[in-house]
C-alpha cells in the first residue's frame, strides 16, 4: 500500500477483510491516536493499552463505518470511548481507596513538550491529570490536538457550545492550579 493510496480506498479494502489496507490506516493515524491517549491518561503504557483496544474494536467494526472519508474521527471515537471507559474504572478504584501515583511518564511529558518548556509540561500534565475526565478530554483535544469544536462535537457526540464550556472550565480550573500562566499558553480559543 503506498502513502498515495486514497483513504476512501483503502477504508473500502478494509471492510472486505484486508488486513494491509487496515494497517495502512492505522499507520497514518496512530500517531495522533497515541499521542491523544497518552495525554489522557498520562501514562504511554496505559495509552498504547488503550490504542491497542480502540484498534482492535475498529477492525472487528470497521465494516459498520458508512461515510469512508471520516475514518480519523470515526477511530479517534472509538479510542475517545475506549479511554472514557478506562479512566472512569480508574476513578472507581480511585474511590474505593486506590492511591495514585503522581509520576508523570516521559512519554507524556514529550507529547506536551513542543507546546511549553519541558518542566513546565510535567506541572501542566498533573494539572491536565486532575481535570474532571469530560472537561480533560475536551480540553485535550482542543487545545493538545488542535481540533475544531466542530471537529471534537463529530468524535464525541457532544454540542459545539457544550464543547465550548467544557474547554472554558477546564481552562478555568487550570488556571487555579497553575496561574495565568495558561494563558500564555493557550492563546486560542
Amino acid at each position: 500500500m503506498g502513502a498515495e493510496a486514497d483513504e476512501g480506498d483503502l477504508v473500502a479494502q478494509a471492510q472486505r477483510g484486508d488486513r494491509a489496507a487496515f494497517a495502512e490506516l492505522v499507520q497514518r493515524h496512530g500517531p495522533r491516536l497515541l499521542r491523544f491517549l497518552v495525554t489522557m491518561t498520562g501514562d504511554v503504557h496505559v495509552g498504547e493499552d488503550v490504542r491497542q483496544e480502540a484498534l482492535q474494536r475498529a477492525f472487528l467494526h470497521v465494516s459498520q463505518l458508512q461515510d469512508k472519508s471520516k475514518f480519523g474521527s470515526w477511530l479517534l471515537s472509538i479510542a475517545c470511548n475506549q479511554c472514557r471507559t478506562r479512566l472512569r474504572a480508574e476513578v472507581q478504584r480511585q474511590h474505593e481507596g486506590e492511591e495514585r501515583l503522581a509520576d508523570v511518564a516521559e512519554g507524556r511529558r514529550s507529547a506536551l513538550s513542543s507546546l511549553v518548556r519541558r518542566e513546565d509540561a510535567v506541572r501542566l500534565a498533573l494539572a491536565i491529570d486532575r481535570l474532571p475526565i469530560v472537561l480533560r478530554e475536551a480540553f485535550v483535544l482542543f487545545a493538545v490536538e488542535g481540533l475544531s469544536y466542530a471537529e471534537i462535537a463529530a468524535v464525541t457526540a457532544t454540542t459545539e457550545g457544550t464543547l465550548q464550556v467544557r474547554v472554558h472550565r477546564g481552562k478555568a480550573l487550570l488556571r487555579q492550579q497553575l496561574g495565568t500562566q495558561v494563558d500564555t499558553w493557550w492563546a486560542r480559543e
